[in-house]
């Protein structure tokens, strides 16, 4: 057997793997360099160029005839009195839809231009949306002339815009939004919509019927439920409520009361109604000085709008003294959705003290009376102290039982009942019993008086009623652990 001869290994030098680390770091770095040195081109930014395919006075406009995928199509006619809708003489234009017709009849800009039909054999007119166009548009001039467009499909851009053609022209343009809103109006969407421009200061009644039905009156001494119950409202629920409806405003007309088919739109019956009592109020005339030559007095009146279906998620039906108008919840959802809930006072005590005649405290059998009076501030000069603004200033007195106290006392007391609240509801079904309560207040104001009494109703709450009406618990010792003087 011959032997067999093996190879020794050979041993790497030591100083050759730091040499090859740092040979390859070397290549690394001038590349990164010449990477970094190495200009960036960027596209060119996309600059648009508009382009004036018509400037005429629009005076000189005699008829604009428009077609549109939202409804039948309409003419506008220019006559010495002004623009009318053709076919309706009395037909009332909404001023801003007008001008934004006639303005983007008599100068058309586009905003740019997409290229020539003949140049790009591949492009249909439907791949624009032009062939079946969102609006056709007819613009005829007094002078004889005549121009007509189209107004196609959206582009798929950030910035809305939609394609257009003027017919004739073989280049197909892009328009902005405000043009195609302007000709994709329907004939109802033109007319004038009238806001009920109400003063919520001459509100003196609200009454929800159909859904969720309530009423609501205003007295002497605040706002009260009247249906389906009786109880006392928060002036600051209220003050909401009333700027809500002084803000009330209308988005569309749709039709007189008389051509509108009202069951399809969910207003024969109404899914709601609200009626609004106007007082009678005085309306005074100016000059051109502001100074005042006559007055009017007007008399209370009602407003009643029928509520509908919704059209959208954002849109509903409303019928307004004879017209059907569109609303949208952002103006006018409330009158849909308001329930009487929110509205109700949850600090039964709320007499100001200028207007507290006297409180009476009932417990454990005896009654303790306080009578509040206004007494003139007398200065040594026997002249009545007043205010900045001239006012008289007045000191409260108080009498218990007939008898003087000490006034600051008594209104440390009262500022305390005065800043109860009771916010948790009463379990349902509970009803007043018929003894005694545990605890009442009674308070006079100048013209009404409330009875706010306390009801066992397990070992930690009282039950609350006001006038009678128990709509609220609160912890023991609400109210009754206040220290009267």
């Amino acid at each position: 057997m011959s032997p067999v001869r093996r190879r020794t290994p050979r041993k790497i030098k030591r100083w050759l793997v730091p040499a090859l680390l740092g040979a390859l770091a070397l290549a690394l770095g001038i590349l990164w360099l010449a990477l970094r040195k190495t200009p960036v081109s960027l596209p060119d930014p996309v600059t648009a160029s508009p382009v004036t395919l018509s400037s005429r006075d629009a005076a000189l406009i005699s008829r604009i005839e428009i077609e549109n995928t939202e409804g039948a199509p309409y003419a506008l006619i220019q006559t010495d009195d002004g623009w009318r809708m053709e076919g309706r003489e009395d037909f009332a234009f909404r001023a801003s839809t007008l001008d934004a017709i006639v303005d983007n009849a008599a100068l058309i800009v586009a905003d740019d231009t997409v290229g020539r039909l003949g140049e790009h054999p591949e492009w249909q007119l439907q791949h624009f949306g032009l062939e079946t166009p969102s609006a056709r548009v007819t613009v005829r001039f007094s002078d004889g002339g005549s121009l007509a467009f189209r107004i196609g499909d959206s582009v798929p851009q950030e910035t809305p815009a939609y394609y257009f053609l003027l017919e004739g022209d073989d280049r197909i343009f892009t328009i902005s939004a405000d043009v195609y809103e302007a000709y994709t109006y329907t004939q109802a969407g033109l007319h004038d919509v009238t806001d009920p421009a109400l003063n919520g200061a001459l509100i003196d009644r609200i009454a929800f019927t159909g859904d969720n039905p309530f009423t609501a009156e205003r007295r002497e001494d605040g706002w009260y439920l009247t249906a389906p119950l009786a109880y006392p409202l928060s002036d600051a629920a209220m003050d909401s409520l009333l700027n809500k409806l002084s803000g009330l405003r209308f988005a569309q007309y749709v039709g007189r009361e008389a051509d509108t088919d009202l069951g399809s739109l969910g207003l024969a019956p109404p899914v709601r109604t609200v009626t609004l009592d106007i007082a009678e109020s005085l309306v005074t005339g100016y000059d051109e000085n502001g100074q005042a030559m006559a007055e009017t007095r007007l008399p209370a009146y009602q407003l009643r709008f029928d509520l509908g279906d919704y059209e959208s998620g954002i849109v509903f039906y409303c019928l307004y003294r004879g017209d059907v108008v569109k609303a949208t919840v952002f103006s006018a959802g409330f009158l849909l959705t308001q329930d009487y809930e929110p509205l109700l006072l949850s600090a039964p005590f709320n007499a100001p003290t200028n207007d507290l005649a006297g409180l009476t405290i009932l417990q454990d059998g005896t009654e303790t009376d306080y009578t509040l009076f206004l007494r003139e501030r007398v200065l040594p000069n026997n002249r009545f102290e007043t205010d900045e603004s001239g006012n008289i200033l007045y000191d409260v007195v108080v009498e218990k039982d007939g008898e003087p106290i000490d006034s600051d006392a008594f209104l440390t007391a009262y500022r305390q009942l005065v800043a109860l609240r009771a916010a948790d509801r009463l379990p349902a079904g509970w009803t007043v019993p018929g003894e005694d309560p545990y605890f009442a207040i009674q308070f006079r104001r100048s013209t009404a008086s409330r009875l706010v009494a306390l009801y066992p109703l397990d070992a930690l709450h009282w039950a609350v009623a006001v006038d009678g009406v128990a709509l609220y618990q609160v912890e023991r010792g609400w109210a009754e652990d206040i220290r009267w003087p």
